[in-house]
């Protein structure tokens, strides 16, 4: 391996790994501190969206207990009848609401042990047996059972298998209805809680894309210019080691008078002096050889 080709793996090295290792120091501190940012918001948002679902489905339950009590008042046996009130319009729009811009609210009944879809956005459900939907989905009967006791009610995540097959996330929360055999449902999907989140993280790796693309071309940059600097240096220092080799050669020659065209003050100067002392001592000591030959003879 020649000098110069030394020269600039050594620039390279002593340019590059600092550079390297300070890209990558910064790169992952942004990286850790988006994971981190990331994994807060999402659990604020989803915390906001349990109580958005939990505060809406109170409200729906407080409506629902308000006009029972108002269609007992009219009623006088003091007793409700449910079938009546399943098609009720005015129970209907209080009971199934919109929940966000993808959810909804539903009223199950318990009744005779099985657990009874009483008011539904689908028509087609109600009067249901939910049991089967239970057997598919374990998460999802767990909560729709209802609170345990001493709880307000039942809350959790669900996977939802829609129509077309796909499987989507989705969040419920179950609500008795005081002193009657009904309960609230309330659920929502959960990518309508986290869509700012995708939006968050959109952002965020914006930087980190950027900061990756200026630092290959910072990069890029850095080792031309230590490529560049480091053959300028290399030629500036072998080219006078060249010439002493070259003098060295021809003072082994016998050619003891090759000049040497370096007048540097630094190591490369002293290495010349050092030679052209070298140069005269041999000098001297070929002129007394040739004096002893021709004495001799």
């Amino acid at each position: 391996m020649g000098l110069k080709t030394k020269f600039i793996l050594v620039f390279l090295l002593i340019a590059l790994v600092p550079l390297i290792l300070a890209a990558g120091a910064g790169y992952y501190h942004i990286s850790k501190i988006s994971k981190i940012t990331l994994k807060e918001t999402e659990t604020s948002l989803r915390n906001l969206g349990e109580k958005l679902v939990e505060e809406k489905t109170m409200d729906i339950v407080k409506t629902i207990q308000f006009y029972l009590k108002t269609q007992m008042v009219k009623q006088e046996t003091g007793e409700l009848k449910w079938e009546e009130l399943q098609y009720d319009p005015a129970f209907l729009q209080i009971a199934v609401q919109t929940v966000g811009k993808t959810g909804y609210s539903a009223v199950v009944m318990k009744k005779g042990g099985k657990l009874i879809a009483f008011l539904h956005p689908n028509p087609k459900l109600m009067g249901a047996d939910l049991a089967p939907l239970g057997e598919k989905n374990p998460d999802f009967w767990r909560i729709i059972q209802g609170p345990k006791p001493g709880e307000r009610f039942s809350k959790g995540y669900y996977n939802w298998q829609e129509p077309g097959g796909q499987i989507e996330k989705k969040f419920m929360i179950v609500m008795p209805v005081p002193n009657t055999p009904l309960m609230v449902l309330a659920t929502i999907y959960t990518k309508e809680v986290e869509a700012p989140l995708k939006e968050l993280e959109t952002k965020l790796l914006t930087p980190q894309k950027q900061f990756l693309w200026q630092f290959l071309l910072g990069g890029a940059v850095t080792v031309l210019v230590v490529i560049i600097v480091a053959i300028l240096f290399a030629t500036h220092m072998a080219k006078p080691i060249l010439h002493l080799t070259d003098v060295a050669e021809r003072i082994s020659l016998g050619e003891l008078g090759a000049p040497i065209e370096i007048t540097s003050t630094d190591e490369i100067g002293d290495l010349a002096d050092a030679l052209r002392r070298m140069q005269v001592s041999l000098r001297k000591a070929v002129q007394r050889l040739q004096r002893r030959q021709r004495g001799s003879s």
